[in-house]
């Protein structure tokens, strides 16, 4: 039913975004930015690089957004994390971004399904996506598997997000800003032309405040505090050949997000004797999360070293060649998670990515073809992860953990928690290298048609090169770690150092046309498959848990893209549907050593299909309006035989109600089959509007409101109650103040007028149900000049 409502809703949205729309806040210009003079000059229309060469929006047959610096600010997005949602079905995933409902929640030797990418170069390091973004030129999002035209391959798309050039001319700009919970912001970039063929642009930011989480025995929760600084350099070495190189260094000593109970489950009819459940009852919770106020350290240390380079040399008219190649080194030595059950720090860990890719572009008469080879690797080299493993138990199952020590011992119907064990991780070469060759033609047969074909071939191999070493609990600390002995007695040890290399490798493909309907509308249809590679997870697992395969997408799509009244209106109007085989997915399975773990199965099958439309709006130049649409179906087509999140025992439970007369809990499984897949609501939209008012003076005032609304979604693939996440609006409100020169400017903002708990991780497990949230209302003044 809903595949038919799809089809025949697809018609009328776009007749009504053709008569009254209200768009695509992703293709805005800056806030600051001065609109057009007179009412008949159009807008200058944006052109992306999706597919590896310039075109302009309206004409690209592929499903791409673009945010430009002026949204972030606004909005006060200044982290890569912060991005989800400002762009259609973009959300967030444990590690990294997820696209039209599927991201990735597995360990380190798994890639994002979402490819990363700054400056053209991929980072698969998801600790990025925490620092600081800022002097942005644009970010562009592609939706739908990638890889004909890019050096990494994703089955769900691209987040590529441009920094910005050095200017010819001598020039900068700069803004300072406060806000509630002492929110202070500072950014600043000049411009240096050193000569006319060679310049450089410093830009530098920098963010601190209080946080706006519980503060226990450590700093506060929730607390920011975040500093980088990039130097670019572009140098025209002859009329024919450019090189532009850039290097960055960035700081994260923000804390880590508070962790409350979103609600907790009692069984009233619980046979302890017998090991049966009876029915649940669910109690709703805003308290934090038990124990969260026992956590002495909660202090993320997160340092980034990054060095991009782009040498462009333009052969011919019709033949460019482009060497994209780059080095970035993440250190960490700090605290990732922390909840009061667990924790999650490492210890001088140390991870590396570069890479190597070489594009050629040819483009003549009725051919164009962008070809390339890639090489890349990533690796933890060094350093260590200590995980402070606790379990939970509802009531009255929890009455077993008090009787033998519980951490926080529940009263009533609440929870009570554990110390289980402490996991020692020692890297020695954890990681991944791919190589691959790919390709994309366009042929030109007749006037107004376009035929695009796409090849690419990988080769991945994936490294699980570590010590694991698993202890009593909270008996490991900074001070005593070792990769191979414990305080007191060892539980278990692997020693995988040597283990081999998993190898995977897969051929792609994508065809598809693009047509000129009329001079300003064109229709496209594509059919592209795309692939992701398995992975390895730890040999302690049980023998079904210790490697996945990889995930394969077959992804149809079609869409109209359409400039009209002279560049005014802009309509994106994208119908898709995407079949997974062997979807990778993250559940939890109860180690008999470790407890309850995280690991990466396949599920058999699951089918996305949905639609989105995007427009802008400038009806006068003074007007804009923007936004989006999505519907998105996304199920489980098989995914049988599943790890129950929620009918078994934790492994402390099972040692010790044994001792007393109970029986233990085994693990169950369950049929997913049907249900929707994790943080994929079926409908979603974002609108802006903002007018500028212009006085006698030339100056300016321009009131703008952004709001955002999103239907519920599920945290598991179970998608059981304890799990549901409420839809929910988001309404942010600006005023700025342009001087009549346009050197200066003042801005008065208000984000999350609702004061909504907007969750970010929401996390079941048979006890409860935990989840940290995004900032409440914030509001402030940002007092900005360029010259």
């Amino acid at each position: 039913m809903i595949h038919r409502t799809i089809l025949l809703g697809s018609a009328g949205i776009l007749a009504l975004a053709l008569t009254a729309p209200t768009t695509a806040l992703a293709q805005e210009a800056a806030p600051q930015a001065a609109p057009e003079a007179v009412a008949d000059t159009p807008p200058a229309e944006i052109v992306v690089t999706a597919q590896k060469s310039s075109e302009r929006i309206s004409k690209a047959p592929i499903a791409v957004s673009v945010v430009a610096q002026g949204l972030l600010d606004r909005q006060g997005l200044t982290t890569g994390e912060q991005l989800a949602t400002t762009v259609p079905s973009l959300k967030l995933s444990q590690n990294g971004f997820a696209i039209r409902g599927i991201g990735s929640n597995n360990g380190f030797s798994g890639y994002s399904t979402v490819a990363t990418q700054i400056d053209g170069i991929y980072n698969p390091f998801s600790a990025a996506l925490s620092m600081a973004v800022f002097d942005v030129a644009s970010i562009e999002v592609l939706r739908g598997p990638q890889g004909t035209v890019y050096g990494r391959n994703a089955t769900a798309g691209v987040v590529n997000i441009n920094t910005a050039d050095p200017g010819r001319n001598l020039g900068g700009s700069a803004s300072v800003q406060y806000g509630r919970f002492n929110d202070i912001r500072a950014q600043a970039a000049i411009d240096l032309p050193i000569a006319d063929t060679f310049g450089i642009r410093i830009a530098a930011f920098h963010q601190i405040n209080d946080g706006y989480g519980p503060q226990f025995k450590t700093d506060r929760f929730d607390k920011t505090d975040l500093s980088a600084v990039r130097v670019t350099a572009k140098w025209d070495i002859t009329p024919t050949l450019s090189w532009r190189v850039s290097g960055a260094y960035g700081e994260n000593n923000s804390t880590v997000p508070a962790v409350y109970l979103r609600n907790y489950t009692y069984y009233p009819n619980a046979d302890l004797k017998a090991g049966t459940f009876g029915q649940g009852v669910i109690v709703p919770s805003d308290a934090v999360n038990p124990g969260l106020d026992l956590v002495t350290n909660n202090r993320q240390a997160v340092k980034s070293y990054d060095v991009r380079s782009k040498m462009v040399w333009r052969a011919s008219g019709a033949l460019t060649l482009t060497w994209l190649a780059g080095y970035s080194e993440l250190k960490n030595n700090g605290v990732t998670a922390t909840s009061g059950v667990f924790s999650q720090e490492y210890i001088n860990q140390r991870m590396q990515t570069w890479s190597h890719e070489l594009d050629v572009n040819y483009e003549s008469g009725p051919i164009k073809l962008v070809a390339g080879a890639y090489i890349s690797e990533d690796k933890q080299p060094s350093g260590q992860r200590l995980l402070h493993a606790g379990n939970t138990a509802p009531a009255p199952f929890n009455s077993v953990y008090n009787i033998f020590g519980a951490k926080v011992a529940g009263t009533g119907n609440q929870i009570s928690t554990i110390s289980a064990v402490d996991v020692v991780n020692t890297y020695s070469g954890t990681g991944s290298r791919s190589k691959a060759l790919f390709g994309q033609a366009t042929l030109k047969p007749v006037a107004g048609l376009r035929i695009n074909l796409g090849l690419r071939s990988t080769w991945d191999k994936v490294f699980s090169r570590e010590q694991q070493l698993v202890c009593q609990g909270d008996t490991v600390t900074r001070a005593n770690i070792s990769s191979t002995t414990c305080p007191t007695f060892a539980l278990a040890y692997t020693d995988d150092s040597n283990r081999p290399a998993a190898k995977f490798s897969k051929v792609n493909w994508k065809v598809g046309f693009d047509a000129d309907i009329t001079p300003d509308v064109i229709g496209y249809a594509s059919v592209s498959t795309g692939y992701r590679g398995g992975g390895l997870q730890a040999s302690t697992n049980p023998a079904a848990f210790r490697q996945y395969a990889p995930e394969t997408v077959t992804n149809y799509e079609a869409g109209l893209r359409a400039n009209l009244l002279n560049n005014r209106l802009f309509v994106g109007l994208t119908a898709y549907q995407m079949d997974y085989r062997d979807l990778q997915v993250s559940t939890i399975i109860v180690d008999p050593v470790q407890g309850p773990i995280a690991v990466t199965t396949n599920a058999a099958k699951a089918r996305i299909r949905g639609l989105e439309l995007e427009t802008t709006f400038r009806p006068t130049s003074a007007d804009r309006f923007s936004g989006y649409i999505s519907l998105m179906d996304a199920k489980f087509r098989s995914f049988a035989n599943t790890p129950d999140g929620l009918l078994y025992a934790d492994t402390m439970y099972n040692i010790f109600a044994p001792l007393l007369g109970y029986a233990p809990i085994n693990a169950a499984t369950t049929d997913n089959t049907g249900k929707r897949l994790p943080n994929a609501p079926t409908f979603s939209a974002r609108a802006s509007y903002g007018h500028t008012f212009t006085f006698a003076s030339g100056a300016k005032i321009t009131p703008a409101v952004d709001f955002y609304y999103q239907t519920h979604s599920y945290a598991t693939a179970q998608n059981i109650a304890q799990g549901l996440i409420d839809g929910y609006t988001k309404t942010d409100l600006n005023l700025q103040f342009d001087e009549a020169s346009g050197h200066a400017y003042v801005n008065l903002f208000v984000n999350n007028l609702e004061d909504r708990r907007i969750p970010t991780l929401v996390t079941p497990v048979w006890s409860s149900t935990t989840a940290s949230y995004a900032p409440p209302r914030t509001y402030g003044i940002r007092i900005g000049f360029k010259y």
